[in-house]
């Protein structure tokens, strides 16, 4: 290691800290670094292929003598196969190949589950050909709901011990602690001092009940794989995929082959929320499924879902049923929150809640939150961006407010009071004034006392993330050819978070040419080893790795350059025209290549581990080896029509921290992005299960409601430089982050306009009516 004194810090709050940069790292880029390329926003280097539709998709990859499959899934929520036969089905004219998944004796746990699967020659003659495939089920007992599923006495759902499926969408660090009672199995507690004691002395407490629903992913292109083999024991495989080494790593232990003898490629992706790792789904072998067929047939296979089997079968994000106690002394300060959560990811697990409740209002001394993954007959949940956080933002941050009138306090003063963060609490200070938060609160207050039909509502509401990045996991390439051209290569697949733009950008930073002389080449398995994109650790994994490379090359080219300028190298000097000069001479880039001794240079970089976390690490993580808390806060305006119940969230304010931005234009995008994904969270989305019958009755995009450009709140984007210290770039990513607070600033917002909490998602307008005593509420 070696001390180096970095400026840290954000905005006008910046100091020198001592930090310990590992060997052979670069000076990291600080608050006192002045890029010309990095943090100016730019558009994405694929931008024309994607408009233009040059761009190739899993689903539009096309191979010769390609074969379509089509899987028979079963009809009922739970069933015995008592006999199962292809036959038929593969006797039919266009069928190359059948298989039987289920066999006789097996339990199938959710309507959706492989049972059989076909390959044929038409994508039609595949779908028809799954009438022949014999099955006879015995139905039996099933649950699909959370709380009946709970109670004593509920059909089991599994008949043994569960094994966790953990992903890298997943957060680190979360996952269950074994079996339960029944269906109900407990996830780690978080505690700090003794709530349930400080609850019972607390001058004022709020306690309710909070429920949010099961949220499907609904990427717009759905999951899919063609897999061809090319000999025995090789396989290429294109997958609409956000992890290309954990499709690679699971092809290989599903055939038995080496991990070099499978390629996999992932030009473009058509979105990814957490679900899309590894070559299956959590609720469907694809993997396995389309590698069968294409071996039985001897031909390439692609395996493509329909909209329907992506909404039942591919993952979700888990409901919860959260009750939440808040307790404060007489001087107004919190002193208990008490939080205990049953959630369902249906037969899967990873139904948590989250950091929010106790990490992000850390000054409350006393904290207890306890949650379990209730087991269900419905397709499991899985990783979807910022896993548990979103539900666990919504009840926390609506008690608070709830709390607050109850008490007679400033709902917003209450949560900069017990927040320690201190980029967070300027969020919060500098948010309020931007909104005109206290102008908006007193607005909504006259129009609430004024019995107004149509009202005004605002909330806020904060997130907390940490920075993931994964040192070593990414190992990129940078090549300077003799023709001065420039190259990096990384298998990374880019989502659509514009990670390739970024790496032309930091590479083009370092070697101080223009953008379009990087090439970018990414998205196939033997383009180097690289993370998955989930987590929101991509940018903050690769954008160091590809700097370290190029400053690698840099450094054999300034030798290069020392040599015929004749002078000592450490005299050498890169100017921002992308010339290089000493000794009062100076050389263009381009006159530099052409005097390589061969044909190129070649130089590799990796992300070293983290080593700084200014100025406040993630929860759990201290000294050596801390990481960064990603802080982020959102204001919420809405407007609500008291005699329709219709909402509409008409502005967001995002204020959001992601390290040193790296590129403005896409981070916003990004941003922009959570919060429409949050916004539809709060108001539309909600898989619908019929409990008499086990079946999900919403499985489109028809019924099942997402949010159009007519939902769209107006957006404004805050990005806070946050000077870390974490990494030779200070990148940090902000995918999780900037979904995490905006379905809590919805729901506070709406309780401002009506003076009367929401405390289940969606709000829809019939809970606005019942909360409002105008209709009977749901179930009543």
């Amino acid at each position: 290691m070696t001390r180096k004194t970095l400026t840290l810090g954000f905005a006008d709050r910046t100091t020198d800290i001592e930090v310990d940069v590992p060997e052979g790292e670069p000076r990291p880029w600080d608050a006192d670094t002045k890029l010309r390329r990095v943090g100016v926003a730019t558009p994405r280097i694929d931008g024309a292929a994607k408009v233009t539709g040059k761009a190739t998709y899993t689903f539009d990859v096309a191979l010769p003598g390609l074969l379509h499959a089509a899987v028979l899934r079963c009809p009922l929520p739970a069933a015995r196969v008592k006999s199962i036969s292809v036959a038929k089905a593969e006797a039919l004219e266009g069928v190359a190949a059948a298989i039987a998944i289920a066999s006789a004796g097996e339990r199938l746990l959710f309507a959706g589950q492989d049972v059989a699967a076909v390959a044929a020659i038409r994508p039609e003659l595949a779908h028809d050909a799954l009438a022949a495939i014999e099955v006879e089920y015995e139905a039996l007992p099933f649950v699909v709901d959370t709380l009946a599923a709970a109670k004593p006495g509920a059909p089991a759902v599994h008949e043994g011990a569960v094994s966790e499926r953990h992903t890298e969408g997943d957060e680190p660090g979360a996952g269950g602690e074994g079996p339960g009672k029944g269906n109900v199995r407990p996830l780690p507690s978080s505690r700090r001092g003794d709530a349930r004691k400080a609850l019972s002395k607390a001058a004022v407490v709020h306690r309710a009940s909070y429920s949010t629903q099961v949220q499907t992913h609904s990427a717009l292109e759905t999951h899919g794989i063609v897999v061809r083999w090319d000999g025995k024991n090789k396989l290429t495989a294109w997958c609409s995929t956000q992890g290309i080494f954990s499709v690679r790593d699971e092809l290989a232990e599903i055939f038995g082959l080496q991990s070099d003898d499978v390629t996999v490629i992932t030009e473009f992706l058509g979105g990814g929320f957490g679900a899309k790792f590894g070559a299956s789904a959590p609720g469907t072998r694809l993997g396995f499924i389309a590698g069968e067929l294409a071996r039985k047939a001897g031909k390439p296979v692609k395996l493509m879902c329909d909209r329907h089997e992506e909404q039942v079968c591919t993952g979700n994000r888990p409901d919860s049923h959260q009750e939440v106690e808040l307790g404060a002394d007489k001087s107004g300060k919190l002193v208990a929150i008490a939080v205990k959560s049953l959630g369902t990811a249906g037969i899967g697990t990873g139904a948590g809640i989250g950091r929010n409740a106790f990490s992000i209002y850390s000054r409350v001394p006393h904290v207890l939150v306890e949650s379990s993954d209730v087991f269900t007959n419905a397709g499991p949940g899985t990783a979807m961006r910022a896993p548990g956080h979103p539900q666990g933002a919504f009840a926390i941050e609506l008690a608070i407010d709830e709390l607050a009138a109850k008490a007679k306090l400033d709902a917003l003063a209450l949560r900069i009071e017990h927040d320690e963060h201190p980029v967070r609490r300027w969020q919060f200070e500098q948010g309020a004034k931007r909104f005109g938060w206290t102008e908006a609160r007193a607005r909504s207050a006259a129009a609430r006392s004024g019995h107004a039909r149509v009202r005004r509502g605002y909330g806020v509401a904060a997130s907390i993330w940490g920075d993931f990045g994964r040192g070593g996991a990414a190992q990129v390439t940078c090549t300077v050819r003799r023709d001065g051209s420039i190259e990096i290569r990384n298998g990374v697949q880019d989502i659509g978070g514009g990670i390739g733009t970024v790496m032309a950008m930091v590479t083009a930073e370092v070697l101080a040419q223009p953008l379009s002389a990087v090439r970018v080449v990414l998205g196939h398995s033997d383009d180097g080893p690289s993370v998955g994109s989930g987590g929101s650790t991509t940018t903050s994994s690769v954008a160091p790795a590809v700097r370290n490379a190029a400053e690698r090359a840099r450094a054999q080219l300034t030798e290069l350059a020392a040599e015929l300028l004749g002078v000592p190298a450490r005299e050498v000097q890169w100017r921002d025209d992308g010339t290089i000069a000493g000794g009062g001479k100076s050389l263009g880039f381009a006159q530099l290549c052409k005097k390589l001794p061969g044909e190129a240079i070649v130089a590799s970089g990796a992300r070293a581990k983290t080593f700084g976390a200014y100025p406040m690490p993630f929860p759990g993580s201290a000294g050596p080896g801390a990481i960064h808390q990603i802080a982020g806060v959102q204001f919420a305006e809405v407007e609500v029509d008291t005699w329709t119940g219709v909402v509409r969230c008409t502005r967001v304010l995002a204020m959001h921290d992601c390290g040193r931005t790296m590129n403005p234009l896409t981070t916003r995008s990004q941003v922009q992005g959570g919060v429409i994904l949050g916004t539809s969270y709060a108001l539309l989305e909600e898989r619908v299960l019929d409990r008499d019958f086990g079946r999900m009755l919403n499985p489109n995009l028809e019924s099942y409601k997402i949010a159009g450009a007519r939902d769209v709140p107006r957006i404004e984007v805050v990005l806070t430089d946050v000077h870390t210290g974490a990494n030779s770039t200070g990148a940090i990513g902000i995918g999780e982050p900037a979904t995490i607070p905006t379905a809590a600033a919805i729901a506070c917002a709406v309780y401002d306009a009506l003076g009367v909490p929401v405390r289940s998602l969606p709000i829809t307008p019939a809970k606005v009516l019942a909360a409002l005593g105008l209709v009977p509420p749901t179930g009543a």
